[in-house]
C-alpha cells in the first residue's frame, strides 16, 4: 500500500522585532531664489548705509556725481549757446541781410530800367550802368546764397527761381529798350511785361526768400539767448548738497570745516556764479543786437524797399501814359506806408525806424533825413502828376526823372539816407553780437577745470573722514 509524500515542516514565522522602525531618509532642504545683480546691489548698498564709512562712501559718489553733472551740463550748454551765437554773426543774419539786398538789388535795377526808358535816346550812361551793376550784383548775391544755404530745400528752391527767372526779365528789359531807341510803341508793352514779370515773381519770391532767412535769424538768435536751465539746477543742488554734507560733518564731528569740501563748494560756486553772470550779460548784448539793431534794421529794409518799389511805381505810371492808373494807386499806398496817412505827422514805416533809432544821433540823423525827402517827393510827384493829367507829358516825365527840383532827386536822397541808416545798424548789431558771444568765450574750458577742482575736493574731503576709521 502506498502512502502520498509527507510535505516538509513549514519554517516558523518571524518574530516581531521589538525595535522601532528606521527613520524616514531627511529631505534636502529647498535653495533659496538667487538674487539679481541688482538686488544684490541693494542690499549691500542697504548694508553700507547702515555704517558710517559706507555713508561717507555714498555722500562722496553723489557729491562728485552732482559735480560731475554740474561741469558737464555747462560745458555743453555754454558750448550750444556759443556756438548759435556765432551762427548769428557768421551765418543768419548775414544770410537775411544778403537776401534783403538781393531784394533791394532787384527793385532797384527794376526802378533804373523804367528811368532809362522814360529818358529813351537820352539816357544817361549813370542810370544804364546802375541797372547793369544792380543785375550783376543781385547775380553775384544770389550764387553767395545758394552756397550759404545748401542745407535749406525750402531756400534753394526761391533760389533756382530768381535765377531762372531774372534772364527772361533781363531779356524782355533789352527788348524793350531796343524797341523805344527806335521810336516803337511796342516797348512800352515790354517793359510794362517786365516790370509785371518784376512786381510778381521775382520780389515775392525774393521776399520769401528773405522772410526765411529772417526766420532762422530770429531761431537762432533765440536758442543762443536762451537759459541753461540745466547746468543752474545742476549747480544749486550741488551746492545744497555740499552744505549739508558740510553741516553734517560738523554735528558728527565738531569740526568746523573741511578743507575738502570747503575748496569744492568754492569751485562750485565761483562756476555758478561766472556762469550766471556770464549768461546774463552775453543774453543782454543779445537782446540789445535783437531788439535794437535788428529790429532798426529790420524798419529799415522794409522802407528801402518800399521806397525803392515806390520810384518804380511812379515810373512805370509815365511808361503806362495813362494807360493804367494801378501803377499809381500802387505808389500812394507805398508812399503811406513810409510816411503814414497824413506826411506831415510821424508814422509809417520811415517813423518806426526813427523811434527805434531815438537816442542814437548817428542813427537817428539819416532816418530824419529820409523823412524829410519823402515828404518833398510826395509834393513834388502831385506837382508831377498834376502835368501828366494836364496833357503835359513831358514836363511830366521832366519833373520825375529831371535833374533839380525832380522827384527823381528827392528819392536818390531817401535812397543814399536809408543806405546811411542801414550801414550804421548793422555796424550797431555786429559790435552788439560780438559783445555777447564774447561774454560766454572760456566759461566752457573753465567749467570742465572747476569740476575737477570740485571732484578732487570732494574726494579729500571725505578721503580724510574715512582715513579715521582705519
Amino acid at each position: 500500500m502506498t502512502h502520498p509524500p509527507i510535505a516538509p515542516p513549514a519554517p516558523p514565522a518571524p518574530r516581531a522585532s521589538s525595535a522601532p522602525p528606521a527613520p524616514p531618509a531627511p529631505v534636502p532642504p529647498a535653495e533659496p531664489p538667487r538674487r539679481g545683480s541688482w538686488a544684490e546691489g541693494a542690499a549691500r548698498l542697504r548694508a553700507a548705509a547702515r555704517t558710517e564709512p559706507g555713508r561717507l562712501r555714498i555722500i562722496g559718489v553723489v557729491l562728485a556725481g552732482l559735480l560731475l553733472l554740474f561741469g558737464a551740463a555747462t560745458f555743453w550748454q555754454v558750448t550750444d549757446r556759443y556756438r548759435a551765437a556765432d551762427t548769428v554773426l557768421e551765418s543768419s543774419q548775414p544770410l537775411s541781410a544778403g537776401a534783403a539786398e538781393i531784394y533791394r538789388l532787384l527793385a532797384d535795377a527794376n526802378t533804373a530800367a523804367a528811368t532809362g526808358f522814360l529818358a529813351g535816346a537820352d539816357e544817361d550812361p549813370a542810370v544804364r550802368q546802375r541797372y547793369e551793376e544792380d543785375i550783376a550784383n543781385a547775380a553775384g548775391r544770389l550764387a553767395d546764397a545758394a552756397a550759404d544755404t545748401s542745407e535749406s530745400d525750402e531756400a534753394q528752391e526761391y533760389i533756382t527761381l530768381l535765377n531762372e527767372r531774372l534772364p527772361v526779365y533781363t531779356g524782355l528789359v533789352e527788348t524793350a529798350r531796343a524797341n523805344n531807341r527806335q521810336g516803337l510803341p511796342l516797348g512800352g508793352a515790354y517793359l510794362r511785361y517786365a516790370d509785371e514779370q518784376m512786381q510778381q515773381t521775382l520780389l515775392v519770391a525774393a521776399a520769401d526768400l528773405y522772410e526765411l532767412e529772417t526766420d532762422r535769424f530770429q531761431h537762432d538768435i533765440a536758442e543762443a539767448r536762451a537759459w541753461p536751465w540745466l547746468a543752474l539746477g545742476a549747480g544749486g543742488a550741488a551746492l545744497v548738497v555740499l552744505a549739508w554734507a558740510q553741516r553734517r560733518h560738523y554735528l558728527r564731528t565738531n569740526r568746523l570745516l573741511s578743507p575738502g569740501l570747503i575748496a569744492a563748494s568754492t569751485a562750485a560756486t565761483v562756476l555758478l556764479l561766472w556762469l550766471t553772470g556770464a549768461h546774463a550779460l552775453a543774453r543782454d548784448a543779445l537782446h540789445e543786437a535783437d531788439r535794437g539793431a535788428a529790429r532798426s534794421l529790420s524798419s529799415l529794409n522794409g522802407a528801402w524797399t518800399e521806397a525803392l518799389r515806390a520810384r518804380g511805381d511812379e515810373n512805370i505810371t509815365l511808361v503806362a501814359r495813362g494807360a493804367d492808373d494801378a501803377s499809381e494807386e500802387s505808389f500812394q499806398a507805398r508812399l503811406e506806408t513810409l510816411l503814414g496817412r497824413d506826411p506831415g505827422r510821424p508814422g509809417g514805416l520811415l517813423a518806426d525806424a526813427a523811434e527805434r533809432a531815438a537816442g542814437d544821433p548817428a542813427g537817428e540823423a539819416p532816418v530824419e533825413r529820409a523823412i524829410e525827402a519823402s515828404r518833398e517827393w510826395s509834393a513834388r510827384h502831385a506837382d508831377a502828376r498834376e502835368a501828366e493829367l494836364a496833357g503835359d507829358y513831358d514836363g511830366a516825365v521832366d519833373r520825375v526823372i529831371g535833374g533839380r527840383a525832380s522827384t527823381g532827386e528827392m528819392f536818390d536822397r531817401v535812397n543814399d539816407s536809408l543806405a546811411d541808416a542801414v550801414a550804421h545798424e548793422q555796424e550797431q548789431f555786429e559790435a552788439a553780437g560780438d559783445r555777447g558771444r564774447d561774454r560766454l568765450d572760456g566759461l566752457a574750458a573753465g567749467s570742465l577745470v572747476l569740476t575737477v577742482l570740485g571732484v578732487a575736493g570732494t574726494a579729500l574731503g571725505i578721503g580724510r573722514r574715512l582715513s579715521e576709521y582705519r
